[in-house]
Formats: structure tokens, sequence, C-alpha cells
């Protein structure tokens, strides 16, 4: 196998190792996330899994699939991050996030981003092949 390691990540002591999907290629990925950066609602995003977009993950040899967790430090708090997977993709099942811990969730695809709400709901990004096309901001939360 040629994959080329992108990530190393730890779950519960083992050692989950993501890699580029097989339908493109290492350059091709770079072009795309590349492509993304330049996108103005990309930058602002508050997801900071959007680039694990196309990638494929395993571990232990095997792709993962259902859900894994853990821990991560994030806006200077420790929280507890659950993934769900399908063929090893970040992915949602049945109206479920793909990707959540407490007030953030993210809906995805078969390994692309297509709904992010965080701040408890009071912002909504709304995503088509890879990139925000719409984000909402509910600022009245003082009235």
């Amino acid at each position: 196998m040629s994959e080329t390691l992108l990530h190393g990540w730890h779950f519960f002591g083992e050692s989950f190792i993501s890699f580029r999907r097989t339908e493109m290629t290492e350059q091709e990925i770079r072009n795309k996330r590349e492509e993304f950066k330049k996108n103005e609602l990309y930058q602002q995003s508050t997801s900071p899994y959007k680039d694990f977009q196309f990638e494929q993950f395993c571990g232990n040899g095997e792709v993962l699939e259902g859900q894994h967790s853990r821990t991560e430090i994030i806006n200077g708090k420790e929280v507890l991050v659950i993934f769900n997977f399908k063929n090893g993709l970040i992915h949602s099942e049945d109206d479920q996030p793909a990707i959540e811990y407490p007030m953030h969730w993210e809906y995805w695809n078969n390994g692309l981003i297509t709904k992010v709400v965080d701040d408890g709901g009071a912002t909504k990004e709304y995503w088509e092949n890879g990139v925000p096309v719409k984000i909402e901001r509910n600022d009245d939360d003082e009235n």
C-alpha cells in the first residue's frame, strides 16, 4: 500500500492513522485544500476539523467504522470529542452529528462537511462540496 500518512491520532491508547482517500491523489487533495483556504467563509468557519475532509482513517490496519472518541483541547479547555466513521470517512448517520462536543455539532457526508452548528446553535454554517456557502450568526444573545 502506497498511501502517504497525513495524521497520527491516539484513541484510548491505540494509534489511529489517517490516510488519503484512494479516489484522489495526494496532490489533488493538496490542491483542493489550497483552493478551499482561499474561500472567505472557509476561513471564518468554526470547524476545527475542516482540514480532515477527504481523509480516510484507519487504526491497527483496519478502516475505522462506527463511533470513536478522544479528549482534545479546544478553546483552552479539555473536552471529549465524539467522531463517527463510515468506511473510514467522517460521516453522519440518521441525522446524528459526525463530530460533536459540548455546544458544537458537525454533520458530514462521506468525508465532506455539510453543516456545522456552533455556540449551542447561535452559529450555523451550511456547506457544499467542501466549502461553506452560508454562515448564519445569531448575535441577539443579550436582550
